[in-house]
């Protein structure tokens, strides 16, 4: 058995495959068991997976016969035999001390969970560092980390961190949408009784056209705020926030969604979507029951508004401003 399983989902990522599979190939760490999940590619990166198995006998390979992110890593979860996982994208890369390093301090602090920083690298070859980078190895309780990923200290991305694989026993990756991560990784948090951040920049994220995050449409939209909306009533439940932190998160949670509503009513026909818009105003109109004292004013008579005076605010606010 060995300490890590990396479940890597390829799908048409063949020009970045090598780079990503030896940097995790190339791991300080060598007893990790590596799983390369294909999923309908068509541009050659299936057989660059069946290629790999033959150089690495700690290589395996799934072919899959549907498409989609989660599907893979849930397929890689299920064969995984390790008591840790890690995922990386296909197109991404990691430094060589990665899994070394994030395995130590999550065994020192008797950990569930741990995770690093990552730096975005654009096709231009510039590079934007996030974090402050200091070395150092934080400890946190599952209540603290709750409180920074809800708004937005700590990324929900899920391949910056390392995971106890009993956290998959009860919630996997939801499949069929975009943004799953942003969906699931604050219920596994939950599922920690402690949390490490390594300060550390070890994962490199690259930003390139015609990657999953950057082409945006009206159902990716969608996605994200049925990722987003949950989370204010999950933190009510775990009573996270009090007082003026109350009020901020539940302002923060509030404007995305509206946010991505705006952006869903400007992309999409609203015609081709009228359930996935009913869903979202009727999800909204929930929210104005919270009491006033929790939400900016703004946001409370944006509500009423889109709740009460729907067709006057989508002429006011959408028709027009496609038509011109």
């Amino acid at each position: 058995m060995s300490k890590i399983s990396i479940i890597i989902p390829v799908h048409n990522t063949a020009i970045y495959l090598h780079k990503c599979v030896e940097s995790v190939r190339n791991q300080s760490l060598k007893d990790i068991e590596i799983i390369l999940v294909d999923n309908l590619s068509t541009d050659g990166s299936s057989e660059l997976c069946d290629e790999y198995t033959l150089i690495d006998s700690r290589i395996k390979v799934l072919h899959l016969s549907v498409a989609g992110l989660s599907i893979a890593r849930n397929a890689g979860i299920n064969i995984a035999t390790s008591q840790y996982i890690g995922f990386v994208d296909s197109d991404d890369y990691v430094e060589p001390n990665m899994y070394q390093d994030m395995l130590s301090a999550l065994l020192e602090n008797q950990a569930e969970m741990v995770y690093c920083n990552f730096c975005y690298e654009y096709e231009d070859q510039r590079t934007e560092y996030l974090y402050p980078n200091s070395g150092k190895t934080y400890v946190k309780s599952r209540k603290d980390a709750l409180r920074e990923i809800l708004c937005d200290k700590i990324s929900s991305s899920s391949c910056s961190k390392l995971f106890k694989k009993e956290l998959f026993a009860s919630i996997l990756f939801p499949e069929g949408v975009f943004f799953e991560d942003h969906a699931t990784v604050y219920k596994w948090m939950n599922l920690c009784q402690t949390i490490v951040w390594v300060d550390i920049t070890y994962y490199h994220y690259l930003q390139r056209e015609g990657s999953i995050c950057h082409t945006l449409n009206p159902i990716k939209r969608y996605h994200f705020f049925l990722a987003e909306y949950p989370r204010l009533e999950f933190a009510k439940e775990q009573s996270l926030f009090e007082g003026d932190e109350l009020f901020n998160v539940t302002t923060q949670i509030v404007r995305n969604c509206l946010y991505y509503f705006k952006q869903f009513m400007l992309i999409g026909k609203p015609k081709d979507h009228r359930e996935l818009i009913e869903n979202m105003r009727q999800k909204l109109r929930c929210w104005l029951l919270l009491p006033k004292s929790d939400l900016d004013d703004k946001y409370y008579k944006r509500l009423r508004k889109i709740s009460y005076f729907w067709s006057i605010y989508y002429f006011t606010h959408y028709y027009f401003k496609k038509k011109n």
